[in-house]
Order: structure tokens, then sequence, then C-alpha cells
């Protein structure tokens, strides 16, 4: 990490809480906008919203309603399941509307868009389906916006798929295989 700050990357993701949290006890990065892009366990929240900027996972009304309510402040994207895999977290596409109509009315919380993952697969099509769905809800969830959830930023594509996710409308990517290699553990 320290490598790819010195390289001027200024956004920095982990998917483990306890992992970020002590390579930031080593190294605060001054500078740096902190994603957390992994599943939130709701005991874990305080630990996300005191040490993240971004939390990329929002997926439940109790994870919402925590954030809403906490003196720290943070950016969330919803989590939705695009991959249609039942080993992947996030709220079902057909529920995406639901979902941001009951948030709605939680002035503390700050949604600035939807994540999703593509199935690993080498099936294109299949890829670039999954991202052209995300998009297409993003762009439907428009008509919902208040002051405090918009929808215009779009985490979807990684190492094996961002070209395509750039193709979809990604604004942002999650590539850390590609940057800092397969997580040893």
């Amino acid at each position: 990490m320290q490598a790819a700050v010195a390289a001027g990357i200024l956004d920095l993701g982990e998917n483990r809480i306890n992992d970020a949290l002590q390579k930031f006890d080593t190294h605060a990065f001054p500078g740096i906008t902190r994603h957390f892009i992994g599943y939130l366990q709701s005991n874990k929240a305080n630990k996300c919203l005191q040490n993240f900027d971004w939390l990329h996972s929002l997926q439940t009304e109790k994870l919402a309603r925590i954030i809403a309510h906490s003196e720290h402040s943070i950016n969330c994207l919803i989590e939705v399941n695009i991959s249609g895999e039942v080993n992947k977290s996030g709220i079902e596409p057909e529920d995406v509307n639901a979902f941001v109509k009951n948030i709605r009315e939680y002035p503390g919380l700050e949604v600035h868009g939807l994540m999703g993952m593509a199935a690993y697969t080498d099936d294109t099509d299949r890829i670039r389906n999954s991202f052209i769905l995300l998009r297409s809800l993003s762009e439907a969830c428009t008509e919902l916006e208040t002051e405090h959830i918009r929808f215009h930023e779009l985490s979807m594509g990684m190492t094996n798929d961002y070209r395509i996710a750039l193709e979809e409308g990604a604004t942002m990517l999650r590539i850390g295989t590609g940057i800092f290699g397969a997580r040893s553990t």
C-alpha cells in the first residue's frame, strides 16, 4: 500500500475491517480516501464509520439506520447482487427500488450510487449484462433522489472485468488484485 500511495494512488480499498485497521495503524496514509468494499456486519459498523470515507456494501435497513444515526459520516453505495449467485451478497435487483424508498427517510445517510460484482467467469456477455443491469437500476433510481440520496456513482468492475465495467459506465473500480496481487490469506 505504501508503494501505491507513493505512486499517486489516492483511493485505497479493503474488504476486511480488522485487516484494514491493522494497516491503517501501521501507516496513516494521510490524504488518501479509504473505501470499505466488503460485507459489513452491523456489529462492526462503528469501526467502519470511524475509519473509512466510503462504504460500498450498504444492503440492509438496519445498517442504514445505524449509519444515519451515527455521529460519523460516510459516503455509501448500495450493494446489488447483479450476478445472481447465492454466494454473493447484496440486495436483489428487483428489491432495489423498495429499499431506496425505505431509506429515503434517513437524513443522516449519504448514498451516492450502486455497487455490484459480476460473476467470476470468462463469459463476457454475462459480465456485460450484469453491468448493464446495474447501470439501468441506477438510472431508474434517479427518480427517487433526495438531497442525501443520489445515483451518480457506479462501483463495478474488478481486475478481471474492469474494461467491460468502464465501457458500461463504471465510475469506481476495484482492481486490488491487479495492483497488489492475490491475497495470501
